[in-house]
């Protein structure tokens, strides 16, 4: 009895000090967390009315938990869920929301002690100094008891699947004293069928007592898993707690499918409520790679959460109009706000010139598709090469050069692969058309129009000087009206064709920008 009794006293003694443990260690992490933004200080997406709504919804006696904030990698979603956070911890301070780095605690292995961890620090009174509160150990303890046998996991009698492995064995032994391969197997055969006759009696009582242990098991689980509801309902008695588990799309696919079992089975509980900020595509494929690829993953995920919707990737607004691209209104704050390059506060404005250059990059991110963490990598990009070059020299070069730097700079950033067939004046149609994401010849500007579509004149020039193959571009009409755009705006232009003419000096620049960014070109 006391040789049973001791691994129980020191397993409840681990799940108790690693509860301490990572309770304490998002105590110390929180306390070297910096100020974070607020709706009210930035909020250049005009993301403010959602959150707003949100809350409303948590707010309300509706059942829609556990909820999705879908949204794909690199479109905030982070940012907007700590703002969110902080905006309702301002509108009701009667509620308690808690913010959940899964993938933090992706290591672990464990997601149940991560979020019973983040829950218990948040609805506890923190410690004094190196002492626990009262309060809080008396949770911890209550808790780990109850998180241990739910998370134990049961093994499953396989009597059979044993036999067929054993029987497999007693082949290969055989075949190495019997040269006859055929009688090896059935001596192997009659051994095997003698000892099942032999052991079926104590087969029988060992099945009986795993399925009595099984049941005991169960019921204990059961027992616990009521203990721990209780416990939450109790931490969550007086205020509502609101659980916000941000990154479970970058967890390992194994921790991502636990935590929404967890969810599922531990947290339908009064008061409680759960928000998963995540890529939903990102959990299906966890899910397929759990259960493997005939598994409906959507239908899984329609089981049990109750409602989802998208993170818009436009700028909210009343009217379809004013209406603009998060993307192209983060690239201008993140131009703002650069100490590499004031020169390219430039590119923001619009221009009463043919020009404008924030429309013509607004157009290649809305053609891309381009996320926020993207549209970052951009910006850095244009820093880069604005500290190893002259830069853009937007105030002193012509406008159709600096479009064709930020062209050379786009395409290192996300066509790396144009970069070798550039280089070597073997370009394809097909491979600019992909760049511009142009199906067919774009439309001919009308007479009337004063300025162009920069992109699809650059779009039109490339392919048109390219190697065609693509039937889309075999036979089109206007040559001579697109020819004059393109000999006005570039082949006629001195500071493209000073060294080189027609396209293999627009080429040139575009190679002159790679070098740069290769680092293959002394600093200027």
């Amino acid at each position: 009895m006391i040789a049973v009794w001791i691994p129980v006293c020191a397993g409840m003694t681990i799940r108790v000090f690693l509860f301490e443990f990572m309770i304490k260690q998002r105590d110390d992490m929180e306390t070297q967390t910096s100020e974070k933004p607020t709706f009210d200080t930035q909020d250049e997406f005009k993301r403010k009315p959602i959150a707003e709504n949100i809350i409303r919804l948590l707010t309300l006696p509706i059942d829609l938990s556990p909820m999705v904030i879908d949204g794909g990698w690199g479109t905030g979603k982070t940012e907007f869920c700590q703002k969110l956070i902080r905006l309702m911890q301002q509108q009701h301070p009667d509620y308690q929301p808690i913010y959940i780095d899964a993938f933090r605690s992706d290591h672990s292995g464990e997601p149940l002690l991560a979020l019973l961890a983040e829950i218990i620090k948040a609805c506890t009174p923190e410690d004094t100094g190196d002492q626990p509160s009262e309060q809080r150990k008396n949770i911890t303890r209550k808790v780990a008891k109850a998180a241990g046998f739910v998370m134990k996991t049961v093994a499953k009698a396989a009597v059979g699947h044993v036999l067929r492995q054993n029987l497999e064995d007693l082949e290969k032994g055989m075949s190495q004293i019997i040269n006859d391969e055929e009688e090896a197997k059935n001596v192997a055969a009659t051994v095997a069928d003698s000892a099942t006759t032999l052991a079926s009696h104590s087969i029988d009582a060992t099945i009986d007592a795993t399925i009595e242990a099984l049941l005991k098991e169960q019921i204990e689980a059961e027992k616990n898993l009521k203990t721990l509801k209780a416990c939450l309902e109790e931490l969550a008695a007086d205020k509502p707690i609101i659980l916000f588990i941000d990154e479970l799309d970058r967890c390992r696919p194994d921790y991502a499918v636990d935590m929404l079992e967890v969810i599922k089975h531990v947290f339908d509980v009064e008061n409680v409520k759960v928000v998963l900020v995540t890529n939903t595509k990102q959990l299906r494929a966890a899910i397929n790679h759990r259960y493997g690829v005939e598994v409906d993953a959507q239908k899984y995920l329609d089981k049990f959460l109750k409602y989802s919707f998208a993170l818009p990737d436009k700028v909210v607004a009343r009217f379809e109009e004013d209406r603009a691209l998060a993307a192209v209104e983060h690239f201008k704050q993140l131009i703002r706000k650069s100490h590499i390059c004031n020169e390219l506060q430039g590119l923001i404005y619009e221009s009463p010139e043919d020009i404008s250059f924030i429309n013509f990059i607004g157009d290649m991110i809305a053609r891309h598709d381009i996320s926020l963490r993207e549209t970052e990598r951009f910006v850095r990009f244009l820093e880069i090469y604005h500290s190893l070059s002259r830069g853009l020299n937007i105030n002193k070069s012509v406008p159709q050069v600096i479009l064709l730097r930020i062209t050379g700079v786009f395409i290192f950033c996300f066509h790396s692969d144009l970069i070798a067939s550039i280089n070597k004046n073997r370009t394809d149609a097909k491979d600019f058309a992909r760049l511009f994401n142009v199906q067919s010849w774009p439309d001919t500007p009308p007479i009337e129009s004063y300025g162009f579509n920069c992109a699809d004149i650059i779009a039109v020039m490339l392919i048109k000087h390219s190697k065609i193959e693509d039937a889309r571009f075999q036979e089109w009409e206007d040559k001579t009206y697109w020819q004059t755009y393109i000999d006005h705006h570039f082949f006629q232009n001195k500071y493209i064709v000073s060294q080189k003419r027609g396209i293999y000096g627009v080429l040139s620049i575009l190679k002159e920008t790679f070098q740069v960014l290769s680092l293959e070109q002394t600093p200027q």
